[in-house]
């Protein structure tokens, strides 16, 4: 096969990208397809709830114009996957006419084909019922009841139904919620790449240019059809084989084995080689291992009630000093007025506290003594009048009751925003992430093709445009500074002088993953040597039990550490404290590591 380029502009459509990089590389490089990922379930399970857009149209329709005047004018495909955000088919459907409003207004005309998701709940019950359901990233036990009061579901399709959607050769393919990498892995095999390097590209693609230092938006993927290049298109930025092979720690339980439909990535052997010019690096030996049945990944999410929201902040020392006991006299007076908040499945309330637990709630370690703390008042209530009457007795009594050495009559409270409650609407619960057993990996996911647009002047194939980078008066991106390796003290020192990333994210709506990342095989060892990172310190730091642990290793490949904990609260539900998961790291930076001779 014929090597070809692969160009993601932005790791989710709507997030923006450089429009010089956009213009130099069509031009330049002469990608063959742009793809992109559209979704994720980080923002939580709102979007699939309601229904709402990750990004506004108006983002959508800033994003897609230039690549609709490739698609049409140079003959290059566009991909777009998950379309939305949450990948539902009516999000499919939205899409494609933001894309029909925009080549009408330009004149462009386009086949187009959408892949949907066959919400088969009956089948889906059966399945369950039969034991071909299985939870996924600790997600509790899977029932029936669960599928029948789930708002929506959603599938993340595998590559088979982008493969099967390629073959009627469309301009351009939408579709609802899918693996991530798929499209990327879809193209690459429909143009004769192995299986193996097509997933590990769309591994690292599928994020756009985060495995760039510095981290950039924009990737290029050359494609062998035994291993591929990734080469940054901002010319300050650069690929390193330690950039690349730490990328798979991201947002992942384990960074050596990563599951997808239909089999499992194995990156134990995989190797990444800097190309002479200095930039880009040349990525083989991955193995893709499929799975005994095909499994697809199942989302859902439940509407459990309304919200009512208020903030405000306490400045009084003697307040603060017993935080939390004025804060236990506001929720027993509340739940004597309303006594439905002392049943179980009654309305809830929560408080949280910044400067004290807010962010970390349960896994918080520190005792810190602050100046001043914000609160923030949360009521769950299955109406949301109940919901907004509950938060205002509680923020009321907040402002007024009295409390031990209280010197200050005025008012407890200081708020900063009027109306002094709001309402936030529906809560959404995931209580589908779980993987299905199927014997068809297409029949789940039907496609249909369509034409948009009206065709006024179309070239099929590239051409040298005259809209592009001179043509907009574009300069190329200003320069960035290569981030400095770190100058690390040879005595005892802590993680925080040492390592290069610390980081916390999602690892799915039930997962929270911890990554430690070093500059060199030096300081990786020296910390593995140490022993300093291991489950007693995990269970110390972040006060949880071993069966909260589902990942603490090593992985010396990316020069890295790994650990991943259960989610001790829902993600982007009633109660979250940190729903992109990114703030968790700040105990593992004060670990102490011994000196270097000790």
């Amino acid at each position: 096969m014929e090597p070809f380029k692969i160009f993601t502009p932005a790791g989710i459509l709507g997030y923006g990208y450089d429009l010089w990089e956009f213009w130099h590389t069509v031009e330049e490089e002469k990608p063959a397809a742009i793809i992109l990922d559209g979704g994720s379930t980080d923002p939580g399970p709102y979007m699939l709830g309601t229904g709402k857009t990750i990004c506004s149209r108006a983002s959508y329709e800033r994003d897609l114009k230039p690549m609709l005047h490739v698609c049409s004018q140079y003959g290059i495909k566009l991909l777009v996957g998950s379309a939305g955000g949450a990948g539902t088919n009516a999000q499919v459907d939205w899409l494609v006419d933001v894309i029909a409003g925009l080549s009408k207004e330009k004149g462009y005309s386009f086949n187009v084909s959408t892949i949907k998701f066959n919400e088969d709940r009956d089948t889906m019950i059966a399945k369950v019922q039969a034991g071909e359901v299985y939870s996924c990233s600790s997600s509790p036990p899977l029932e029936a009841k669960d599928v029948q009061n789930a708002k929506s579901i959603v599938a993340q399709m595998g590559a088979e139904p982008w493969i099967k959607a390629l073959e009627s050769d469309p301009d351009i393919i939408i579709s609802g919620r899918s693996y991530d990498p798929s499209p990327f892995i879809a193209y690459s095999m429909y143009r004769g790449v192995q299986v193996d390097p097509a997933w590990h590209m769309g591994k690292i693609m599928e994020c756009g240019g985060l495995c760039a230092v510095p981290k950039g938006r924009s990737m290029m993927a050359v494609m062998y059809q035994d291993c591929f290049d990734l080469v940054p298109t901002n010319p300050n930025e650069r690929c390193t084989p330690l950039s690349v092979a730490a990328h798979t720690f991201y947002e992942k339980t384990r960074p050596d084995q990563l599951p997808g439909p239909g089999g499992v990535l194995h990156l134990e052997n995989a190797t990444y080689e800097q190309l002479s010019d200095g930039k880009s690096v040349r990525v083989r030996g991955s193995k893709f291992v499929p799975t005994p049945r095909y499994q697809i990944k199942l989302e859902g999410v439940q509407e459990i009630g309304f919200r009512t929201i208020f903030i405000g902040g306490f400045r009084d020392p003697i307040l603060i000093r017993q935080i939390d006991s004025f804060l236990d006299i506001v929720r027993s007076m509340t739940e004597e007025a309303f006594p439905a908040l002392n049943e179980q499945d009654g309305p809830k309330l929560v408080f949280h506290v910044y400067g004290k637990d807010a962010v970390m709630g349960p896994l918080e370690p520190a005792q810190v003594t602050t100046h001043e703390l914000g609160v923030l008042g949360e009521v769950l209530a299955q109406s949301q009048e109940e919901a907004d009457a509950i938060a205002a007795y509680a923020r009321v009594t907040c402002l007024h009751i009295p409390y031990d050495g209280q010197v200050a009559t005025g008012g407890n409270l200081a708020s900063p925003l009027t109306p002094l409650e709001t309402s936030l609407g529906p809560v959404y619960k995931f209580t589908i992430y779980h993987v299905m057993d199927i014997d068809d990996p297409v029949s789940w996911f039907p496609i249909e093709k369509l034409v948009v647009g009206s065709r006024k002047d179309q070239t099929n194939g590239h051409t040298n445009g005259t809209n592009g980078v001179n043509g907009h008066g574009l300069k190329p991106p200003a320069a960035r500074k290569q981030p400095p390796k770190k100058n690390v003290p040879a005595g005892p020192t802590t993680i925080a002088e040492l390592a290069k990333v610390v980081r916390s994210k999602n690892a799915g709506p039930f997962e929270i993953t911890l990554d430690i990342l070093f500059d060199t095989a030096e300081d990786f060892k020296r910390v593995r040597e140490s022993h300093a990172l291991n489950r007693e310190i995990i269970k110390s730091h972040y006060k949880v039990t071993d069966k909260d642990i589902i990942t603490c290793m090593f992985f010396e490949p990316a020069l890295g550490w790994k650990c991943t904990l259960k989610r001790p609260w829902p993600q982007g539900t009633f109660g979250e404290r940190d729903t992109f998961g990114t703030q968790q790291h700040g105990p593992l930076l004060d670990i102490g590591i011994k000196g270097v001779a000790e």
